[in-house]
């Protein structure tokens, strides 16, 4: 098998966060090549799927996190992710759909409709790149992805109606997580690392995350689920 494991991402992706903590939660070495600026338009050529992350690995090239989360639970299985119990591993389904088909788009508004938020996206996306490219990040990224918004049904909703809507949800998972260490079982699974994927990126670009600090059973669960360096 080849040793040389590459995660082709965003840095600002929560699905290649995702990936990133699978990866360092079963301990496999693995290096990043990220696609920022103009370089964007070349990742969807990597896979069918046409999207990041996709994953090199074992000579293989598996694209979508949901995918790759499959693969390697069954090709590295020493640390395993997924409960045996049969409950709480839909449980964990459950909470990996939610995680990923609705507090992405929450996620994604924030980024979208506060311009200190945006440009913090824009830094990211841009590291690396010459100047010119942050400009077309910048406008052109801007304009296409509130399109997709308006699309999914979110973007027609005011900030304060979304806002209201999401502090609703993290007060839900606060009371989820009292006495409890993970959402699911007596430790971390796929659960836990798709929902901190997506929060930890509104922690990293919204203006929510002094807010976000109130719901102490939430903030001490982030701090669990962190990157390494974080």
């Amino acid at each position: 098998m080849s040793s040389d494991v590459v995660l082709h991402q965003w840095t600002v992706s929560p699905f290649c966060g995702k990936v990133r903590r699978m990866l360092e939660a079963k301990n496999i070495a693995y290096r990043v090549k990220n696609y920022n600026g103009i370089l964007t338009t070349i990742a969807p050529r990597l896979s069918d799927a046409g999207k990041l992350p996709v994953l090199d690995i074992n000579g293989k090239r598996i694209a979508d996190s949901r995918v790759i989360a499959d693969y390697l639970e069954v090709e590295f299985n020493h640390v395993s992710l997924v409960p045996e119990d049969a409950a709480q591993r839909a449980s964990m389904n459950i909470y990996q759909d939610w995680a990923d088909e609705s507090l992405y788009w929450y996620n994604f508004y924030f980024r979208l409709n506060y311009d200190e938020a945006w440009e913090k996206t824009v830094d990211f996306f841009s590291e690396g790149r010459p100047a010119r490219e942050k400009l077309l990040v910048r406008h052109l990224g801007r304009f296409q992805y509130k399109r997709q918004l308006v699309a999914q049904g979110i973007g027609r909703y005011s900030k304060a109606q979304v806002e209201e809507r999401f502090l609703f949800l993290l007060g839900q998972l606060n009371e989820t997580l009292k006495d409890k260490q993970w959402l699911v079982g007596d430790r971390m699974s796929l659960a836990d690392i798709a929902v901190a994927s997506q929060l930890h990126e509104v922690k990293r670009t919204s203006h929510l995350v002094s807010t976000m600090e109130s719901f102490p059973d939430v903030w001490r669960w982030l701090a669990l689920n962190k990157e390494r360096g974080q």
